[in-house]
């Protein structure tokens, strides 16, 4: 049987060939594209600044996102369990995204699932529950998805394509009208790459179409004016790195942007499910002791860098480290492989976003009659039974303290303090007065108390 140390050997192989280069790019990176210059200013009636006092400076929220898929709201099978998720999901993210999947959204033609009180269906929280836990919780949703022909209803699949467009249309309208402009951004299509999950006899016509890309932000650029239109795809950045601009993600996004598609941000998902299909223990130990280049510092920048070109907004959009045994050796190593992972992430210029995926463990996605099961790569981030894994006391170490700005301070001779912090809210206080301002990039971040 492997042991923790053999995989942290495989899978930190690349990183420690060139971890000192490594370490430095991601700190420089961080500095740099993560903060933000701030000069504060004390002054009393006549304007005068105001030495020698005490400035106490808290941030309270990141303009950076970092979330998870809510896909468990009010899912578990006890409200303990609940209200366990529901307390560490609140206190750690600031972003969620929030299932459309359209096949267990209107399981009957005509009958959506949109309110809290319809049927449930499996990791499937009706939109209106997700969306009133968001917004009472300071937790910004996002929509996943309109197009996604994994998930087309078993009513459309064999309906005429002109019917079919209608159809979508009637749906992205729907949505539109009932949530507005509620949603952080709109993630339009997801994994046109990925042919083998649009298998026969599960895709609409829609799927087939040499314009489906284009199409489909066209008709929602439609109903969502004013909203962040997202293009997704299955785990890109191997690609991106091996084949720079040849690549088929980086070909399609050029080919719809030259055809004049209104893409507004690029999402990557970055899954590693190690394991997902192993069906003995000898196939499960093969690939845990392969290592991965997705956990390449390396492989993961060149990927970033080759996709920045189109200067569009970057967001990780679907995150899964694995966890390869029950020890807490095994557990740690989940946990360091979560933070380097992160923080190349976070130190990238154009990556705006960072969503982990399922939160906990053994309530991932295990579809009937195939190979294939999420769960065997144990990669959530709390226990079955919701206590935190070290993965994810660490994500919540890296956004509460590691890259979260707090200070003291005391005014110079002319009333002055100066400071580099991280893009977000700030509450000042200065002799029990507290102020709300923000630090945000491309703003004078100057600030006169």
């Amino acid at each position: 049987m492997y042991t923790a140390q053999q995989c942290r050997e495989k899978w930190f192989a690349k990183y420690y060939e060139n971890k000192e280069a490594i370490d430095k790019r991601i700190a420089e990176g961080i500095e740099k594209n993560r903060k933000g210059h701030c000069q504060i200013r004390l002054t009393d009636d006549n304007g005068n600044g105001l030495a020698g006092k005490k400035i106490k400076v808290n941030q309270i929220y990141h303009d950076f996102k970092y979330g998870a898929n809510i896909f468990m709201l009010d899912e578990l099978e006890d409200n303990e369990l609940n209200e366990r998720y529901k307390d560490e999901f609140k206190k750690t993210f600031n972003l969620a995204t929030v299932p459309f999947y359209w096949k267990d959204l209107e399981v009957e033609q005509g009958k959506p699932r949109y309110s809290k009180h319809s049927p449930k269906v499996w990791r499937r929280p009706a939109p209106d529950l997700c969306m009133n836990f968001c917004e009472a919780n300071g937790i910004i949703p996002k929509l996943h998805c309109l197009v996604y022909e994994s998930f087309t209803p078993d009513w459309l699949v064999d309906k005429p394509l002109d019917e079919v467009k209608a159809l979508y249309e009637k749906r992205m309208k729907e949505i539109s009208e009932r949530y507005g402009d509620r949603f952080f951004e709109v993630e339009v299509i997801n994994e046109v790459l990925l042919e083998k999950n649009w298998a026969k006899g599960t895709k609409s016509a829609l799927s087939e179409q040499w314009d489906v890309v284009n199409w489909s932000f066209e008709a929602a650029r439609k109903y969502f004016p004013d909203d962040v239109l997202v293009i997704n795809e299955g785990n890109p950045l191997y690609s991106l790195a091996a084949e720079d601009y040849r690549a088929p993600y980086f070909m399609e996004i050029e080919n719809a942007l030259l055809k004049g598609a209104e893409i507004d941000k690029i999402a990557l998902q970055h899954h590693i499910f190690t394991g997902a299909s192993a069906t003995t223990d000898e196939d499960y130990e093969k690939v845990v002791l392969a290592g991965s280049p997705q956990v390449d510092p390396a492989v993961l920048f060149k990927g970033l860098d080759i996709i920045s070109k189109f200067n569009l907004p970057l967001e990780i959009s679907e995150i899964t480290v694995p966890t390869f045994g029950d020890t807490e050796e095994f557990e740690n190593l989940q946990a360091d492989i979560l933070k380097l992972l992160y923080s190349v992430f976070f130190s990238h210029e154009n990556v705006d976003t960072l969503v982990y995926w399922n939160v906990p463990d053994g309530y991932a996605w295990a579809p009937a009659g195939r190979n294939w099961d999420e769960n065997k790569c144990r990669g959530g981030l709390l226990h079955h039974d919701m206590t935190p894994k070290k993965a994810f006391l660490a994500m919540q170490e890296m956004f509460s303290k590691t890259w979260r700005t707090t200070l003291e301070l005391t005014t110079d001779e002319d009333g002055y303090v100066e400071f580099d912090g991280f893009y977000g809210t700030y509450e000042l206080e200065t002799e029990g007065d507290k102020t709300i301002v923000g630090i945000h990039k491309g703003c004078d971040n100057a600030i006169v108390l």
